[in-house]
């Protein structure tokens, strides 16, 4: 069983994107095909029946052209628009370790 913190999150995330896309007069058919995923996934992500992955919450910031910390708990968020920009910032999403080395400006392998 989810715990309650978990399942509250995921709701808050939901009610946002909700948000976001009827601010912007869009319907869950146009913004789920513009993301890239099925019209059912983004009624679940809304709902807080799924939880959204990192990956596609990239795509519907995109799609519904708002920053990521619109629907998350961040500030200063980045989004990235390209596909090769995402391709090349994936492996920091992917390894803690490498995303700690480039937050403290450090090379990596080196050491101080």
């Amino acid at each position: 069983m989810e715990d309650p913190e978990t399942m509250s999150r995921r709701v808050e995330v939901g009610r946002r994107l909700r948000e976001a896309r009827r601010r912007r007069g869009l319907s869950q058919s146009e913004v789920s095909q513009s993301a890239g995923i099925t019209q059912a996934s983004l009624s679940n992500y809304e709902t807080g029946k799924r939880e959204l992955p990192l990956s596609t919450v990239l795509n519907l910031a995109a799609a519904l052209d708002v920053p990521l910390g619109d629907f998350m708990e961040i500030s200063d968020v980045i989004v990235l628009r390209d596909s090769s920009l995402g391709d090349a910032v994936r492996p920091l999403t992917e390894s803690p370790e490498l995303l700690e080395y480039v937050i403290r400006g450090e090379a990596v392998g080196t050491t101080s």
